[in-house]
């Protein structure tokens, strides 16, 4: 299936954890107590992470090899006391599950970034950067310190928190004074940005799919390299400058749809997460093939769509009484 993943460098965790940051920014920055609000989503978070590993954890151990290999659950089955106690302190989590971790790790963090955020912007950004910075440096000189934290785990951290936090606390500084207005503003005055945008995204997609094509150095997720930060910050920009030629079209039943799931994207990432393992498991128990794969996942789409818009009208339903 065609996604920003398997045609190109980075994936849907940069604009998701970029995003994330964006919007802690723009909507905690102004509340007095905005660092406990946080702090109170960040354990609104860790419960339902726990839940999340409990599903994958129980279909692990219903499950074959397989089944273990596609989520990274072996270190349950070789250890399951110990896989399960660097779970707890967030220092390991299976595939899906990790990418909340960082979220978690990230949230956690962001109280003292919110108060730098308070007194300069600019000068989160900067520390930010030189973290960055320091990590990377640190990495090409003693590449274990990228690998990861559960000693019982062969694989690198796939989201190593102190180069990750980049994408997320320069959008969190970026959501604080609202920049996606002018930015907006700037793709809808120069069209050209987003064609300009769309032909390198192309073109790094066409480069990337020749057979033999030389290896995309500084492209590592895990540590997420200065090709693949740069890539992600592309693909934002392409997706800023589609929603800016749409705009006519943004009543269409199909972006609507898109929209209505967006609303909710947390909401929808647990769900589906937990929809994915269940998916899998009938999926490799019963050997259905690509035809059980398509209907697997088309059911897991209307699944997704159905809880949103329920969520959706709950919310609106929720105003409606709070206006009365």
């Amino acid at each position: 299936m065609p996604t920003v993943t398997t045609v190109s460098i980075s994936s849907a965790a940069e604009i998701f954890v970029a995003l994330s940051g964006y919007m802690v920014g723009m909507v905690y920055v102004n509340k007095v107590d905005g660092g406990a609000l946080i702090l109170k989503r960040a354990g609104k978070l860790y419960a339902w992470n726990i839940l999340l590993f409990s599903i994958a954890a129980a279909f692990t151990l219903a499950s074959n090899v397989s089944y273990n290999l596609v989520f990274r659950l072996t270190p349950i089955i070789i250890d399951p006391f110990r896989a399960v106690a660097f779970f707890l302190v967030l220092a390991w989590g299976p595939f899906l599950v990790d990418i909340l971790h960082l979220y978690i790790i990230l949230m956690l963090v962001s109280p003292l970034a919110l108060w730098i955020l308070r007194r300069s912007p600019v000068g989160l950004v900067i520390i930010s950067i030189l973290i960055y910075c320091g990590f990377q440096l640190g990495f090409r000189i003693a590449p274990e310190i990228g690998g990861s934290p559960n000693p019982i785990e062969a694989d690198r951290w796939r989201f190593h928190p102190l180069a990750w936090q980049l994408i997320f606390f320069a959008p969190m500084a970026a959501g604080s004074v609202k920049l996606h207005v002018r930015l907006f503003q700037m793709l809808e005055q120069r069209r050209l940005i987003f064609w300009v945008t769309l032909a390198i995204f192309v073109g790094v997609g066409v480069a990337k799919a020749i057979p033999n094509a030389p290896h995309f150095y500084l492209a590592d997720r895990g540590t997420l390299g200065a090709i693949r930060l740069l890539h992600s910050l592309l693909v934002l920009l392409l997706y800023a400058g589609l929603v800016t030629l749409l705009k006519d079209h943004l009543q269409n039943p199909i972006l609507r749809a898109l929209g209505l799931i967006g609303r909710h994207s947390l909401n929808v990432f647990i769900l589906s997460s937990a929809a994915t393992f269940l998916a899998v498991y009938i999926w490799l128990r019963l050997s259905l093939g690509w035809s059980g794969y398509a209907t697997l996942t088309i059911g897991t789409v209307l699944l997704v769509w159905g809880a949103a818009k329920y969520w959706d009208n709950r919310k609106v339903a929720k105003i409606a009484a709070t206006n009365r």
